[in-house]
C-alpha cells in the first residue's frame, strides 16, 4: 500500500505544480487511506506539505517580481492565524466520541474525514 501511496504522492505533487491548488483535498485521503495515518494528524501533515509546496513554488515568482506582496500579506496572515488557532483550540476541543446515530458512533477522525468529503463534494473536487 505504501508504494501506491508514494505514486499517489508524486501525482499530487505533479498536479499541484501544474494547477497550483487543491493539494489538501488530495493529500489528506492519501495520508489517511494509503499510509494509515490518523486523520487528525494527517490534516496537520497536509497543511505542512501544501504550505511548503506553495512557498517553494512562490520563490521563483517572487524573484521575477510576479508576486503582489501586499495581497499575499492581506490574505496570508489571516489564513495562517486561522489555521493556527483552529489547530490550537478548535480541533482539541472536539471530543473523541462526537455523537451516535443508531449503531454508528461518529468519532473525531471520522468527523474530520466526513467534513473533508462534504467540502470536496460541495466544491466538486471529488
Amino acid at each position: 500500500m505504501e508504494i501506491i501511496g508514494y505514486v499517489a504522492s508524486a501525482l499530487i505533487g505533479l498536479s499541484m505544480g501544474l494547477i497550483g491548488g487543491g493539494g489538501s483535498v488530495l493529500t489528506v485521503p492519501v495520508l489517511v487511506y494509503l499510509f494509515g495515518i490518523n486523520p487528525v494528524i494527517g490534516t496537520a501533515y497536509s497543511l505542512f506539505v501544501v504550505g511548503t509546496t506553495a512557498v517553494v513554488g512562490a520563490i521563483p515568482k517572487y524573484r521575477n517580481k510576479l508576486v503582489n506582496v501586499r495581497t499575499a500579506i492581506v490574505f496570508g496572515i489571516p489564513s495562517i492565524l486561522g489555521v493556527f488557532f483552529t489547530r490550537l483550540y478548535i480541533v482539541p476541543a472536539i471530543p473523541e466520541h462526537v455523537f451516535s446515530v443508531g449503531g454508528l458512533a461518529v468519532s473525531k477522525p471520522m468527523l474530520l474525514m466526513l467534513v473533508l468529503r462534504y467540502c470536496c463534494w460541495r466544491h466538486r473536487f471529488l
